[in-house]
């Protein structure tokens, strides 16, 4: 008897393990969430900085003069961000760029 009883729990286990691995292998998966796009490049240098933007195959450069001492903020291409400036210190050599993507 004892040998009958042991045979029906590894069915069981054996079959519940063979159900387990088939519904492993199917179903839906959901994904959330964006594509995200690259961002531009910018290289300064002196009190301008330079922005290379990309989307899609629009390819734009602009270059920004930031004046000395004051803070100054201008848009991204294509509308893609906008860029803020701040000086640290009052130090006209240091400052803080800010990307904000839209």
């Amino acid at each position: 008897m004892n040998r009958v009883k042991w045979m029906l729990f590894l069915g069981v286990m054996a079959s519940g393990m063979a159900s387990n691995s088939f519904a492993a292998s199917s179903g839906t998966i959901h994904f959330y969430g964006a594509i995200v796009e690259e961002g531009c490049s910018f290289v300064n240098g002196g009190n301008k900085v330079t922005s290379n933007c990309e989307r899609g195959a629009n390819k734009l450069t602009q270059v920004h003069t930031i004046a000395p001492g004051a803070s100054s903020a201008f848009s991204l291409p294509l509308s893609m961000g906008q860029v803020t400036t701040e000086h640290v210190n009052n130090n006209p050599h240091l400052a803080i760029m800010t990307v904000n993507y839209n």
